[in-house]
């Protein structure tokens, strides 16, 4: 192809992909045309809709509450029943047999991320220690200095893998707090 052939295809090309090369539909077409496709469906198809006002009538978001015996069980289960969120956050219920509120679950929470949160910034510390040892380990002639700087390097590498199995740890942790809220009924809000 030559180069007066490119440049009218690239223009024919540019002038049907411009905005304005194809007419568009108003606000006021795709209204109506929303309108005319709503009414066509069967109203046994429809989705429900909610208002404030149902929600109102029914206590709130919660639908129903644990059996009893989830909520007298090892003391966990039961924790965050609508029963128990009614006292207000981090009060404890007891019809529940004294179950943490949202204050409680979320300092957990909150302790637990912390946790991992330190051990993540002590593994970072200890990776770019054993990091800089090895640069000045291969920088070195003198062996009895590179066998200083090479056991330092191996305990920096130890501590550096039981931080690391520690960050693990932390992270089950959280997912079992997680999970025992789950269980419990808890809002997510909670663990926020």
């Amino acid at each position: 192809m030559n180069r007066e052939s490119i440049s009218t295809a690239a223009a024919a090309l540019v002038l049907t992909l411009a905005p304005g090369g194809a007419p568009a539909q108003s606000l006021a077409e795709l209204a109506r045309q929303e309108k005319a496709r709503r009414a066509a469906v069967a109203p046994e198809d429809r989705a429900p809709v909610l208002t404030n006002d149902d929600l109102r009538g029914r206590g709130g978001l919660t639908v129903g509450t644990l059996p009893p015996e989830a909520r007298a069980g090892s003391g966990r289960a039961g924790r965050g029943t609508a029963a128990g969120r009614e006292g207000g956050a981090g009060t404890e219920d007891p019809e529940d047999g004294g179950v943490p509120g949202e204050d409680e679950w979320r300092a957990r929470m909150t302790a637990a991320r912390e946790a991992r949160a330190r051990a993540e910034l002590t593994a970072s510390a200890l990776q770019n220690r054993a990091d800089g040892l090895w640069a000045q380990f291969t920088a070195l002639d003198d062996p009895a200095r590179r066998g200083v700087v090479e056991r330092q390097r191996a305990e920096a590498l130890a501590e550096l893998d039981r931080t690391r199995a520690e960050a693990e740890r932390l992270e089950q942790r959280i997912h079992d707090v997680r999970e025992e809220a789950r269980r419990a009924g808890v809002p997510p809000g909670w663990l926020r």
